[in-house]
């Protein structure tokens, strides 16, 4: 949003970090040993590097279990025969790739911050969504990156390997933010032609339609096979309203502007306003965090004032990453 007093308009933050490399060495070499982490996606059965609930006969020891008809006489640990008089099989992990699909939200609401020397919700996305394609390629995980707003606009991939690191990064710090949001009408629509299930991770402000709407299209998802985990991105400033008023010096003719629809709302920015902005604030964030928690999608808020490698060190807590 922004300011206008006066007829003139006043930006609330003017990006002063943008030319600051979205990615370099030392981060990507602090998340390289990391792997995505969801809790029950489908594996495909290829050879990617997550440990399946299934056994198998890949080298890596898993269990035993008892000997039946049909086992391979192989795998007998004989060994545990001498000792016990009994036959036991020794079982090992299997290995599987994951689809990992990352919906970054690439409206114009994403491009904003709320102080100067604060990265935009879409700096921050695009960090965020660049840094977990390219854990999971380091996995050997299937990496599809779908950038949105009120439309799906082409994506990269879907792509596997090591070797599309450089053009998947390549392609995160190109992306720019344009059009207004229809989030629940995306990720529904998306849901319907993406059946096969697997990891969805969702980057946006979700600044678009109501709680429950987004409600309906993560059922959508997890009736689909999709574990999905929602990265909720929120400047400080939206958070608490009062961050905003402090930099009008004229509270008392402010005009708010919507930067997706231009729709104006002209007010008094009193403490009451103030205080009654805040509480609705809270409110609507409770109401997201209610329907995730129905849906059985995993929350994540993330705020852009945090360094990046905190945010990452959530993600871990969260669940997201291990």
């Amino acid at each position: 949003m922004r300011w206008r007093r006066n007829e003139q308009t006043i930006e609330p933050a003017t990006q002063t970090v943008v030319d600051a490399p979205l990615f370099d060495e030392a981060l990507l070499a602090q998340v390289r040993r990391l792997s995505l982490t969801p809790a029950g996606v489908r594996s495909s059965g290829l050879a990617g590097e997550h440990r399946s609930r299934r056994r198998g006969s890949s080298p890596e020891f898993a269990d035993f279990k008892s000997y039946s008809v049909g086992d391979d006489y192989r795998r007998i640990d004989w060994n545990i025969y001498s000792r016990l008089g009994a036959l036991f099989v020794r079982l090992s992990e299997v290995t599987t790739d994951i689809s990992v699909q990352i919906l970054l939200d690439a409206s114009e609401s994403m491009d904003w911050s709320g102080a100067p020397d604060r990265r935009s919700k879409f700096t921050v996305g695009k960090q965020l969504a660049g840094v977990l394609a390219y854990v999971a390629l380091q996995r050997f995980d299937r990496v599809t990156i779908r950038p949105f707003s009120d439309r799906l606009y082409p994506e990269f991939g879907p792509v596997q390997g090591r070797s599309s690191v450089h053009p998947m990064l390549g392609y995160v710090t190109s992306l720019k933010a344009q059009g207004a949001t229809d989030l629940p009408r995306i990720v529904d629509g998306w849901t319907r032609s993406h059946r096969n299930g697997g990891f969805l991770l969702l980057i946006s402000d979700l600044l678009s339609g109501e709680p429950h709407e987004l409600g309906l299209a993560l059922r959508s998802c997890r009736e689909r096979g999709w574990d999905v985990a929602v990265l909720h991105l929120l400047d400080p400033a939206e958070r608490d309203p009062a961050l905003l008023a402090a930099t009008v010096e004229d509270r008392a003719a402010v005009e708010l502007i919507d930067v997706e629809s231009s729709d104006r709302l002209r007010l008094t920015m009193t403490d009451e306003v103030v205080s009654r902005s805040r509480d609705a604030a809270a409110q609507w964030r409770a109401e997201i965090e209610a329907v995730c928690l129905s849906e059985r999608a995993l929350l994540v808020p993330v705020d852009t004032e945090r360094p990046l490698a905190e945010m990452l060190r959530q993600l871990s807590d969260a669940g997201v990453l291990g």
